[in-house]
């Protein structure tokens, strides 16, 4: 990134005003004064309409301190500042002679590294080679100098942008001439303004900008990807200890991403997060990003031609009335005689344009009205599609785990065939053969079936999530038992009081528990348990099987995604157990999260609020 804000913490006691020098002092003094450096680009850090202060970067910040001030127990005031221009945050926190730390939309740089300090990155960092629509899709060294050498760049000074700029013109011999501006708003305003122009900006820019119709193009072949955005704070600064803290801790994995999706939605945030892995030209993400941005190219298209039209449509009324009215002008003055006659006639036609002017006003409303009902009405279709393919999904996958447990019983039942008579094994192979039609009878009806709700009718009550554990695992033994896999447990406590639907809930722990059997070694452990921490109750799967990597975890929750590691008893994965996990979970008030290392199992960790 490119914009960043800056976070400034100097902490003050008593009625004095000096600043205290380290995290030490806070804690000794039990209160401190934190002011925050910002340079305002939205959504990330903004003031609304009454000048509020807004975004994920504000939320995230307030995140922090609640973080601080609950863990440490002292007190912190905090005070926004803004800074003239984008330099000068970076100036502000390197040069502070008080303790100065930031949260901001950066990325880490050598460059940037020699001057401040970095936390974990809690969001993707993905630059975007854009141009205008009407330029070719570039994806080689020829058509870059075919279609944009000479062009116009805008860009933003002593940002990754201008480097990723500097780079591409270098390894392609491009003459570019740069056009300074202040913010990623103003980049993708010119590019989708000039046709011969392109740039570098954000990922998330770039999303929220299309939504709004710009005419600019995305070249994936010269996007840049990062190791994402993090905090900055000064060098050998203790205060690395609480951002440590707080970046690992369960109020950041509970808040952070749901701050994100708050600015950027729930679609376009899981396409970042796809688009930010390795081999997008390859990916299910790339495609639906590309069918989106067609869909709102195309939108904004029509809209321009539509509009092209209206303003020739008046124009061209507008001259023949303003003809008409010269010709009128032009006989008043060659006859005086009939003076009073035209003078009567030119008011007439007076009238006449009036209302012509004024239908033609109606008719503009009319237009206008009738193009917001239709794109009312195009946005609530594809709501209902959306929700239908979403609902299609979930019960298309809950219908096949029983479907498959009774295929499993059936193949144990199998073993025991040697000491049938006739009448038994066709008794047998009838059972079979249904069960077989039956899968085959669901997925029909599901192709079929029509989504009339748009979402899931849950039933809330008070309820022991370690009676409902419990349940899950006596359904599963026979599985476990095919596999020689052990299920531990011991670590299953009664009293994890919480509130959610025992339906839903169930669905949850049978699709973790699947999971790791799923792909847990022959003659392994899975362990089942309980656990409290702070205000909720935790329950966790771990198994013992290959674990997960980082690139898988970007997508672990993610719709119809299937992971590197592969079933070890020759299973059949649809990509959407954990998503209807996580979409089951959070619509309770709950979160979910995996904890992995590769070669150590995984955990997946369920939590509730306690009551």
């Amino acid at each position: 990134m490119k914009k960043f804000i800056i976070i400034s913490l100097f902490c003050s006691i008593g009625a004095g005003s000096l600043y205290a020098q380290s995290f030490q002092e806070v804690l000794e003094k039990g209160s401190g004064k934190v002011k925050v450096y910002y340079y305002p680009i939205e959504p990330f850090i903004y003031q609304d309409e009454i000048g509020n202060l807004l975004g994920i970067e504000k939320e995230m910040m307030d995140s922090f301190l609640r973080f601080v001030e609950k863990k440490y127990s002292v007190k912190l005031f905090v005070e926004w500042e803004q800074v003239p221009t984008f330099d000068a945050v970076f100036e502000y926190v390197d040069k502070s002679k008080t303790p100065a730390f930031g949260v901001s939309v950066i990325s880490k740089t050598k460059e940037r590294s020699k001057l401040v300090d970095f936390s974990y990155s809690y969001m993707p960092d993905v630059s975007v080679f854009i141009t205008h629509l009407s330029v070719p899709y570039l994806d080689n060294a020829a058509s870059l100098k075919t279609h944009i050498d000479g062009f116009e760049a805008a860009t933003m000074s002593g940002t990754t942008y201008k480097n990723d700029l500097d780079e591409l013109s270098n390894a392609y011999d491009l003459n570019l001439n740069y056009v300074d501006v202040p913010n990623d708003e103003d980049i993708i305003r010119l590019v989708s303004r000039n046709r011969e122009m392109v740039g570098f900006v954000g990922l998330p820019f770039y999303v929220i900008e299309i939504g709004k119709g710009n005419p600019v193009k995305r070249h994936s072949k010269f996007q840049v990807k990062r190791d994402g955005y993090r905090f900055i704070y000064q060098l050998e600064s203790d205060w690395e200890i609480p951002v440590k803290n707080y970046f690992e801790s369960y109020l950041y994995r509970a808040e952070a991403d749901k701050i994100i999706r708050r600015y950027l939605g729930n679609d376009y945030s899981e396409l970042i997060w796809g688009l930010a892995g390795d081999n997008v030209a390859d990916r299910a993400d790339e495609i639906a990003f590309l069918n989106k941005e067609k869909e709102i190219q195309s939108q904004s298209l029509i809209a321009s031609e539509r509009q092209k039209e209206l303003q020739w449509t008046i124009i061209i009324s507008v001259s023949i009335i303003l003809i008409f009215v010269v010709v009128i002008v032009i006989l008043l003055i060659r006859s005086n005689k009939i003076r009073e006659r035209d003078n009567m006639l030119l008011t007439e036609k007076s009238d006449q344009l009036q209302e012509l002017l004024a239908e033609l006003n109606r008719s503009k409303d009319e237009l206008s009205h009738q193009r917001q009902l239709l794109q009312k009405k195009n946005k609530e279709l594809t709501e209902i599609n959306k929700q239908k393919d979403d609902l299609i999904g979930i019960v298309a996958h809950d219908l096949k785990s029983p479907i498959n447990q009774m295929s499993g019983l059936i193949t144990i039942l199998g073993f025991k065939s040697e000491k049938w008579d006739k009448e038994e094994i066709d008794i047998f192979e009838k059972l079979e053969n249904s069960n077989f039609h039956l899968k085959e009878l669901v997925e029909r009806i599901l192709d079929l079936e029509s989504i009339q709700k748009k979402s899931l009718n849950y039933k809330f009550s008070t309820i022991d999530m370690a009676d409902i554990l419990r349940e899950t695992v006596a359904e599963f033994k026979e599985k476990a038992l095919s596999k020689n896999i052990s299920i531990d447990t011991s670590k299953i406590l009664n009293g994890k009081m919480v509130l959610a639907d025992p339906f839903f809930l169930k669905q949850v722990f049978e699709n973790l528990l699947s999971n790791a059997l799923k792909f847990s070694p022959l003659g392994s452990n899975i362990f089942i348990g309980t656990e409290t921490h702070h205000e909720y109750h935790h329950v966790f799967v771990k198994d013992e099987g290959p674990g997960i990597s980082e690139k898988d975890k970007m997508k672990l929750f993610t719709k119809y995604m299937t992971l590197s590691a592969k079933p070890t008893g020759d299973e059949t994965s649809t990509g959407l157990g954990l998503s209807i996990v996580k979409k089951y979970v959070e619509e309770m008030n709950g979160s979910v999260w995996c904890e992995s290392d590769i070669g150590k199992g995984a955990k997946f960790v369920v939590a509730f609020p306690k009551i």
